[in-house]
């Protein structure tokens, strides 16, 4: 027999054939509104957006060309390899590495025109040195920690001979800004006002140095429920936002009750097809290590397992069919999971069941239950949904649907690859 070529076209059939068993859809029209309300929230500050990891496992290539779209004035990414698949997509915006990456990737960063972290003096030199090899000056943000203790030196003597590199390369490098990320801001209002604090300080000492022009950025999505955490700084790096999440924590700080934050929408839904229904007539053992079910239940096979995200077993977890709940039964297999529909008699294989739905947090199909019942932070479940993503518009579905039945009707989906 012989075997098809392979290429672009067959990647494209094996995700067509996935996303006709299990997808998540990013609502673009939310993702348009979500971007509105934080720059509200940012008080006329720019906005950098986050899109590391993939863009939360959305497609950051699509998914940056939205927010451009929208208006967001710059882009961050955690990793040089991340910052590359943009520029090679046709992404020409500005774009920061906010994690330090590897000495090797200097390279890559002068010439794609990637603004890399530096958080260290031998960090420095080797951003520096590449610069003077290629005869032109690179960009650079400066990283501080103020506490979060993954780069950069802590003490402020270590912080200032940091300082004192940037300052003998300024041929080389020109410093666009500091940053600093504050690790307890969705929870911890008393840990995050010194680092605030401690951020002043620093952007105060990197501004004498290189002038008013250089910017200063602290703030992400509930950075911005802290105002001292915007005073003095000129950007704001929203991620989960963008999506309409927020770590429900952040409910309870003193700066939701006047947050323009609470008008974020839920952007994400996911659903995957019944594939089988078993009857048990009598209680008997379900999936891996044989969990038992009670006699007399149906059980629909339902295609998303832990290879999708799906991983844990859950007694709370639960999906929706033909709107009625349906509790999941057993643990997870690779990439299929039982789900008991006894209480729905119409199930048949090929309907679609809702694991998440765009909903208000706390509901129970909401990505922020899903994340609890499977004992995840809401970043942990949105990166470990693998599947083929779909653009929606359900702003433009609903006027489509508002019009006469004798008029076209629009096209409100694409598919992000």
């Amino acid at each position: 027999m012989t075997m098809p070529a392979a290429g672009a076209s067959e990647g494209a059939r094996a995700a067509a054939a996935t996303a006709q068993r299990v997808e998540k859809a990013l609502d673009v029209s939310a993702l348009r509104h979500n971007v509105s309300v934080l720059r509200t929230a940012a008080g006329g500050r720019r906005l950098m957006a986050v899109i590391k990891g993939d863009a939360y496992g959305f497609g950051a290539v699509a998914v940056g060309r939205l927010l451009l779209d929208a208006g967001v004035d710059a882009l961050a990414v955690d990793t040089v390899a991340e910052g590359l698949e943009l520029r090679e997509r046709g992404i020409t915006a500005p774009l920061l590495v906010m994690d330090v990456d590897v000495a090797a990737n200097a390279r890559d960063c002068a010439e794609q025109g990637l603004m890399p972290a530096v958080a260290s003096a031998d960090q420095v030199l080797r951003h520096a040195e590449e610069a003077s090899r290629r005869g032109a000056p690179s960009t650079v943000w400066l990283r501080a920690n103020v506490g979060f203790n993954r780069f950069g030196p802590r003490g402020e003597a270590g912080f200032d001979e940091v300082l004192a590199r940037l300052d003998a390369a300024q041929d080389a490098l020109r410093v666009a800004g500091v940053f600093a990320h504050l690790s307890s801001s969705a929870g911890d209002p008393a840990e995050t006002a010194e680092q605030v604090a401690r951020f002043h300080a620093r952007a105060a000492r990197a501004r004498r140095l290189f002038g008013a022009g250089c910017s200063a950025s602290l703030a992400a999505t509930h950075g911005l429920l802290h105002p001292q955490a915007l005073t003095g700084t000129d950007w704001v790096r929203p991620g989960i936002g963008l999506y309409g999440l927020l770590d429900p924590r952040s409910r309870t700080l003193p700066g939701w009750a006047a947050s323009p934050l609470a008008g974020l929408q839920p952007a994400l839904s996911v659903r995957a097809r019944v594939l089988d229904i078993v009857d048990l007539p009598e209680p008997e053992g379900v999936g891996y290590d044989r969990r038992q079910v009670p006699g007399g239940r149906r059980l629909a096979a339902v295609g998303i397992g832990f290879a999708r995200g799906l991983a844990g077993a859950s007694d709370s977890l639960a999906g929706l069919l033909h709107g009625v709940r349906c509790p999941m039964a057993g643990k997870p297999g690779m990439d299929c999971t039982q789900f008991d529909v006894t209480d729905v008699p119409a199930a048949r294989p090929g309907d679609w069941l809702t694991l998440i739905s765009p909903t208000p947090a706390g509901s129970p199909a909401s990505a922020e239950s899903v994340a609890r019942d499977l004992g995840r932070s809401l970043y942990e479940l949105l990166v470990s949904l693998r599947m083929p993503v779909r653009l929606t518009d359900q702003t433009a579905q609903r006027h489509a649907d508002a019009e006469p039945d004798d008029r076209p009707q629009r096209r409100s989906e694409t598919d992000a690859g």
